[in-house]
């Protein structure tokens, strides 16, 4: 045990030197070890005290308003002429609504709407009044051939003469035609009142002619007539019944009976629409 005191004491020397050593490190806090130099810094300037300017954003501008558009231009209301000076509005209307040359002749008559008034009137009345319409009567004569000697039967070239009558009034464009009849109205209702009735309208006549040319029978096969005077009659009593105007058209026909009142009845619902819209 003795034999190891140097060693002992060797190593007590070692731990003397490094607890030295840790003392004087730590130390240098609170005094400078000797030849050490020590520097002094200066103290810096102080920063420039800035200005802080509050900066007020620029109103934003408004947009300039849009330039109002220029107000389109009204077109003056229309104004009808007096009924004696119709005419020419009458005959410009109708010819603008057919493709048909024959309209041209139609309208050649003078006081135009009077005499409308005055056939439409008739037709609703039963009555053929053929003055107002003697440019619409058909050429030629109206052709039968006998069957025995108390029968007879309208020959069917006699249709014939009533050819370009429908095919003039079919080519009438019926929207057209009622906006035309809505328009000169005041007109049409002017001509009626001068015929003196003490009821009705020009509508409810109008609408009454349209319904008996409506009423009209579609004979397809022989048409036999007889004749005790002068005048043929028709040897069935259904059909000697009708009114003068409704014989008229069963003279036209089955095929051009057809066409004229599909014409009519188009040119009715066109008149319905027109008035109710009014």
């Amino acid at each position: 045990m003795f034999s190891n005191k140097p060693l002992l004491l060797a190593i007590g020397a070692g731990v003397l030197v490094i607890l030295i050593a840790g003392t004087l490190m730590f130390e240098g806090d609170d005094q400078a070890p000797e030849n050490t130099q020590i520097v002094t810094l200066p103290i810096p300037e102080p920063l420039p005290v800035v200005e802080v300017v509050a900066i007020t954003p620029e109103p934003e501008l408004e947009p300039e308003p849009e330039p109002e558009p220029e107000p389109e231009p009204i077109e003056p209301a229309f104004v009808l002429p007096l009924l004696n000076d119709s005419d020419g509005l009458i005959r410009d209307g109708l010819v603008s609504l057919s493709r048909h040359e024959g309209m041209n002749q139609w309208v050649a008559v003078n006081d135009l709407i009077r005499k409308f008034v005055g056939f439409t009137n008739g037709v609703s009345e039963g009555r053929v009044v053929r003055n107002p319409v003697e440019i619409l009567a058909p050429s030629g004569k109206f052709l039968v051939f006998q069957l025995d000697d108390e029968t007879y039967a309208i020959d069917p070239k006699s249709y014939d003469r009533y050819d370009l009558f429908v095919n003039i009034f079919e080519s009438l464009d019926s929207e057209g035609t009622a906006a035309l009849y809505r328009l000169v109205l005041p007109l049409l209702d002017q001509a009626y009142s001068e015929l003196g009735l003490p009821n009705g309208s020009m509508n409810d006549t109008l609408f009454a002619a349209i319904g008996r040319l409506l009423e009209v029978p579609v004979i397809a096969g022989e048409v036999r007539l007889t004749r005790p005077v002068v005048m043929y009659e028709y040897e069935d009593e259904a059909l000697e019944r009708l009114s003068p105007a409704q014989k008229q058209v069963v003279r036209m026909g089955p095929i051009n009976t057809q066409r004229l009142q599909r014409k009519l009845s188009e040119i009715s619902r066109a008149l319905r629409v027109a008035l109710e819209t009014n």
